[in-house]
């Protein structure tokens, strides 16, 4: 749920950032990290861009890990970007072949965009993503099983900054915007392209690292739950509202 806050100085929360806890630290135990830990998933759309490797030295700086829904057509563009993130411990799931709107194509379509995408990021990286974000968020039967059948489970987000409106990319109101639906057990929907969303980043992780958060990939938030390839998660009956986006 997300909380209301009011913007921690940079320098407190410079002392508190090296507190958090990270899933990559040996856990020793079966126990779900985030039972334990205040998790949250931070999760950026459309690359790799051009802003990634700022992203990542950010992401770093806080032993922050994410997740990268990336495009099929710009893992082909940028295969080295596409190692880094990998390399880096982040997670990468698919995010289609471009931006078109699945809803909108036939069947063979949607099978062609989500398997050549899937295909291609198990080539450059040696690991086929387990997650799918539709573009948009918008999903259909055909979806469901079409990444059913690629044994991917859909994860649209459960909040977002809406940094996809013009009118919002601002690096202050980004700032407040990703604080203010922040929250434990959040995966909060971002694009790695907007660059004051990038911009945005050092002080949000600031923040929220002083309030005790620990930012995980989405499989680690999901870490416990029995997961049905096709299905989406987290649990929309389980969250207090629905999100719509334009990831």
């Amino acid at each position: 749920m997300a909380v209301v806050r009011r913007l921690i100085p940079v320098a407190v929360a410079c002392v508190l950032a090296t507190a958090a806890a990270t899933p990559a630290q040996a856990r020793g135990t079966d126990e779900p990290y985030c039972a334990t830990h205040k998790c949250i998933a931070l999760t950026f759309d459309d690359g790799p861009g051009p802003y990634l490797t700022t992203l990542l030295k950010t992401l770093a700086q806080y032993k922050a890990k994410a997740t990268f829904f990336l495009i099929g057509s710009e893992v082909k563009k940028h295969p080295k970007l596409t190692r880094l993130i990998a390399k880096s411990g982040h997670e990468i799931g698919n995010h289609s072949w471009d931006g078109t709107y699945l809803t909108q194509l036939s069947y063979a379509e949607i099978n062609k965009k989500i398997g050549d995408t899937q295909r291609l990021i198990k080539k450059t990286t040696g690991k086929a993503p387990k997650l799918f974000r539709a573009p948009g968020g918008l999903r259909n039967g055909g979806v469901e099983e079409i990444t059913a059948k690629f044994g991917l489970i859909q994860v649209p987000g459960t909040t977002e900054t809406k940094d996809y409106i013009k009118e919002y990319r601002h690096v202050d109101l980004l700032t407040n915007r990703a604080l203010e639906v922040a929250g434990e057990g959040e995966v909060v929907l971002m694009h790695e392209t907007v660059k004051p969303t990038v911009e945005s980043m050092p002080e949000v992780l600031q923040t929220l690292t002083a309030e005790g958060y620990s930012f995980v990939t989405v499989s680690t938030l999901l870490e416990g739950q029995k997961l049905i390839p096709g299905r989406v998660y987290p649990d929309p009956s389980q969250q207090p509202e629905t999100t719509t986006s334009i990831g």
